[in-house]
């Protein structure tokens, strides 16, 4: 047998279902953690080129790298010849940096950065060299900072003295200086020879006469303090700055590097990570670094526009 609704049973049914949908639209999209690194995450373009003839590569922000031909070796020791393939990973903003995992600072001093670049080559899946007598040419487009700049690449970080034991090392690795490198400062661009496939920043120290100081740093749980990967970031306002804060063991908190920040500067402090249940945690707050300051961080769980609108703030 089939049953009708009447009329007023159809609008009651409208409303009640319209009601629903309210509540629902009313509660927060809270966004996992992987999402927002996914849609975020630094993008690895690639490319391929005869390394027999020689080739160049202009990446996605600008970047331009120009292979001589014959200037990549093979595991013999050998320049290889026919089709090769080149990867790319450029990282020309302060938002780039915060998610490229690697930060503008040197065996816990500050630098300024004019960009990172991550380069890779392979072929037939196996990772090439440079020809010793080769100069594969670089050229990064002045559009994170036009100031003087120096060639660092990835290298160990050493312990800081003064820190001792109360500075484990969360990342190993650290920007160098690359003496051995010359480098170009256009009006338009930064130009270099790649040393090496592997991470390379057109950096140079900050420099500050001031007074320095050393912050803690302790997050404050809203809504879940089952929170795994947590990490704390400086981005400065006024220079083209992002550091971590590494965790103390001994202080529970973070800390940052012995004596190392400048006193009056002005940074965004970001504390993220993940619940329990995959969702991000996050919390923002703009301080003005003092001497011995220690910051109580709020984190939350967070929802995607939260976040996009922080990042739209950072240049």
């Amino acid at each position: 047998m089939k049953t009708s609704l009447k009329p007023a049973a159809i609008v009651a049914a409208a409303l009640i279902a319209l009601s629903a949908c309210k509540k629902n639209n009313d509660k927060p999209a809270f966004v996992r953690a992987e999402e927002i690194l996914a849609k975020n995450a630094i993008p690895t373009q690639t490319f391929t080129g005869d390394a027999t003839a020689g080739f160049t590569i202009v990446g996605e922000k600008g970047t331009k790298i120009v292979f001589p031909p014959k200037a990549l070796q093979g595991g013999d020791g050998q320049p290889v010849s026919g089709t090769v393939t080149i990867t790319l990973k450029e990282v020309l903003s302060k938002k780039d940096v915060m998610f490229s995992g690697v930060m503008t600072e040197s065996n816990g001093s500050i630098l300024e950065s004019g960009g990172e670049l991550l380069v890779k080559a392979q072929k037939d899946g196996k990772d090439l060299g440079i020809m010793p007598d080769s100069a594969i040419k670089v050229e990064v487009p002045k559009v994170m900072n036009d100031q003087d700049m120096g060639l660092f690449v990835l290298g160990e970080r050493k312990r800081d003295q003064n820190g001792g034991d109360q500075q484990p090392l969360q990342n190993p690795n650290t920007w160098l200086p690359a003496p051995y490198a010359p480098f170009g400062n256009g009006p338009n661009s930064y130009s270099f020879n790649l040393p090496a496939f592997t991470w390379v920043n057109c950096d140079r120290f900050y420099s500050d006469p001031g007074p320095k100081t050393t912050i803690t740093v302790s997050p404050v749980f809203a809504d879940n303090n089952q929170v795994n990967d947590l990490q704390v970031m400086l981005v400065f306002r006024d220079i083209q700055t992002v550091i971590t804060l590494p965790f103390s063991t001994s202080l529970n908190k973070f800390e940052s590097y012995w004596n190392s920040l400048p006193v009056g500067l002005q940074a965004d402090l970001v504390i993220i990570g993940k619940d329990s249940d995959g969702y991000l945690q996050f919390g923002t707050q703009l301080i003005t670094i003092s001497a011995n300051q220690h910051i109580n961080a709020s984190i939350h769980r967070a929802t995607q526009s939260e976040v996009d609108a922080f990042l739209a703030t950072v240049n």
